[in-house]
């Protein structure tokens, strides 16, 4: 049955951050993606990683309907001008509409290639346009299911946003551009430049004659549509922006971010009217009421709240709550996007960073020093690898390419092309011989080191490859996707070994163990999973994270793993007792990535805090930070530990309908209707 949905109201104050929030809606079992008024304003729609869309009562926050349909994320939402039709868009390439209130599934418009990221549909009820990580945009026909128009980007098309009068389509995308479409003819009307990153939100004011857009290059932008003049920035966003949206007198514009901040501007002046930090995990959907009295947020931490705008502006400008900082850190500052991976060289002496700013820089591990700036990249650099001996730099990028690096002189020695998507993971086989890449586009792809020739190209995933890492004998790879799977692969015949399938979200790090007998994935959970190679099994998790976790790594002598995720802690654990032996606090953003250095006395992480920090690994254990964290972690540690006793509770119900599974992740999507409602919650945050 439908999970039932938790209201929070009053309880909300316990926290300064969170004392303007009317209602917490909670139900989802994943993060959510997106979230929408009705237009008359008695309905909130959201979509979620958890594969369904949900319908709410706006007033009460009662949770009306669950949509299943969708084999996978449900990244969009929007509804019929009536109000009597979803439409939803979902990572399985697909736009079904829904009449919600009955939960009948109307029509499904298939035709992309690769995931839907945005969606609207017109305000006259006649079009739904969709955009997708192909580049198109889609029109179709509400009525008969017929695709009207093609229009393309060089880009993933992130956001959507139609004109009220239902003449024009404003679309964002990670082409960095925003283009205005004539509905009509599917004609170009503009293109209007001058964001430095992807686009993720975009919104026409009421008049239609202003659109505000919000990008990853931390900027919120005001233009005229008349003149296609970009009006101003609006200034105090200090992180990529993942939302927008108008109130609707036109007065206020709201913008969501990945640092958890909402804000609001007086859409006029441009002055900064509030900002409020600990919304929620990354600020992914805004919208307001038609009342604008309330504005309602989607957020990663699987909750949907509600917004007293009247409250929210009274409270003005607010601080983040604080954190105990460990103080023997080293900071080595100097991008100016955030910080995703970070590798030593072989001798240690030299800590390597990439960056959402597309370069790599070059670190002196003792004094701190930059040593050079790798530039090539057009697009973000999201992961890095050194070969074995120290000599070559591979860099993974938002460009689809696979840049090789001369460590030497610094010089770019070749460029890797095949992706058709983003590129999210690479490694370097231990042997020196292969290198190996995951993209978006659900492929790993295997390269000669030498040549820079492609040897495979491995198919699998239902989902985009977000983790890689070879064996130590270089025999086996690992690969993690957010379709919630890791995969085996034997090298020697590129064919798949095993799936190791218990993870109901994105799977974000794989690692192995320097013996190659042990596994650990990291991911839409706050445990880091542990797996014997062998035989698959699943051993005893380490458990102590309050919020997902995004990295792990085992240490060279194979003792100790350090993980880190969204609490912004860095843990240490001794992997015979699975027992937590430091926990550590530096980062003022979260912690995108960490690693050993290959002695053993060091770890490095990287942060959306720009900032890459080095850390003495902890000999003995320590409560040398005593992590005063948040009210709102602390309600999210004491809500883990109590799905932890739920998760144990359910065990019952899991060997019910999944005993003798192969893979148990997948028998408990398929059956997670038939699981109570407190079991599917424990399954959804801590399984």
């Amino acid at each position: 049955m439908v999970a039932v949905a938790i209201l929070l109201l009053a309880l909300v104050t316990a926290s300064p951050g969170q004392a303007q929030v009317r209602a917490t809606l909670g139900g989802h079992t994943l993060a959510l993606a997106s979230v929408a008024y009705s237009p008359e304003g008695k309905y909130i729609a959201t979509g979620s990683y958890d594969r369904t869309a949900k319908v709410w009562d706006a007033t009460s926050g009662k949770e009306l309907v669950t949509l299943i349909g969708h084999e996978a994320a449900v990244e969009a939402v929007a509804f019929s001008s009536d109000g009597r039709i979803l439409a939803t868009g979902s990572y399985d390439s697909t736009v079904k509409l829904w009449d919600w209130a009955a939960g009948k599934e109307l029509a499904t418009f298939r035709g992309h290639t690769n995931m839907i990221r945005s969606l609207a549909f017109s305000p006259d009820g006649k079009t739904v346009a969709s955009g997708s990580h192909d580049n198109t945009i889609k029109l179709w026909d509400v009525a008969t299911g017929t695709e009207l128009a093609q229009l393309n980007h060089k880009g993933a098309v992130r956001s959507l946003a139609f004109s009220h009068d239902s003449k024009h389509l404003a679309s964002g995308s990670n082409d960095y551009t925003v283009k205005i479409w004539d509905v009509a003819t599917g004609a170009e009307e503009a293109t209007l430049t001058g964001h430095g990153h992807g686009v993720r939100g975009i919104a026409f004011s009421p008049d239609d004659r202003t659109l505000v857009t919000g990008s990853m290059d931390t900027t919120v932008r005001l233009w005229d549509v008349a003149t296609r003049a970009e009006r101003m920035i609006l200034e105090g966003s200090e992180n990529e922006v993942l939302s927008v949206a108008y109130s609707p007198d036109g007065k206020l514009v709201a913008a969501g971010g990945q640092d958890d901040t909402l804000k609001i501007w007086d859409a006029a002046s441009g002055q900064e009217l509030a900002s409020i930090p600990d919304a929620g995990d990354r600020v992914r959907g805004v919208a307001f009421s038609p009342d604008g009295k309330t504005l309602a947020t989607a957020t990663m931490d699987t909750l949907a709240r509600l917004w007293d705008v009247e409250e929210v502006l009274k409270r003005r400008i607010q601080a983040p709550a604080g954190m105990v900082k460990d103080e023997g850190q080293e900071s080595f500052a100097g991008h100016t996007g955030y910080v995703t991976a970070v590798a030593f060289t072989p001798d240690d002496k030299i800590l390597i960073s990439g960056s959402h700013d597309h370069t790599a820089r070059l670190w002196d591990v003792r004094t701190g020093k930059e040593l050079a700036i790798l530039k090539g990249h057009t697009g973000a650099i999201v992961t890095l690898v050194l070969s074995p001996d120290g000599k070559i730099l591979a860099t993974g990028s938002y460009d689809r390419t696979v840049k090789l690096w001369d460590m030497a002189s610094g010089k770019e020695l070749a460029t890797l092309r095949g992706h058709t998507n983003i590129i999210r993971a690479v490694a370097y086989a231990p042997d020196g011989k292969t290198i190996a890449s995951g993209g978006y586009d659900q492929t790993i792809r295997i390269w000669d080191a030498t040549t820079g020739k492609e040897l495979a190209t491995v198919v699998g995933h239902a989902g985009g490859v977000k983790a890689l890492a070879y064996s130590p004998d270089s025999r086996l790879l690992a690969s993690g996707s957010i379709d919630g799977s890791v995969k085996l692969w034997d090298l020697a015949t590129w064919s798949e070994i095993a799936t190791i399938d218990v993870h109901t979200g994105p799977v974000h790090s794989v690692a192995f163990s320097p013996d190659g007998k042990l596994l650990a994935s990291a991911g839409a959970s706050n445990d880091v999973q542990l797996w014997n190679v062998a035989t698959h099994e699943e051993l005893e998790p380490f458990k102590g994270h309050t919020r997902w976790v995004r990295s792990c790594a085992f240490s060279p002598d194979g003792k100790m793993l350090v993980s880190v995720g969204l609490d912004n802690v860095v843990r240490f654990w001794d992997v015979a007792t699975r027992s937590q032996v430091a926990a550590l606090t530096g980062h003022e953003r979260r912690i995108h990535f960490v690693t050993f250095s290959h002695a053993g006395t060091w770890v490095a992480t990287a942060g959306m805090d720009r900032s890459a920090k080095l850390w003495s690994v902890p000999k003995e254990p320590t409560a040398r930070v005593s992590e005063q964290i948040s009210k709102y972690d602390e309600v999210t540690q004491n809500e883990a530990g109590s799905r932890g006793a739920m998760r144990s509770a359910c065990k019952g119900e899991i060997d019910r309908l999944c005993l003798g599974e192969e893979h148990v992740g997948q028998c408990l999507r398929k059956h997670k209707e038939q699981l109570s409602a407190g079991c599917q919650t424990s399954m959804g945050r801590g399984h």
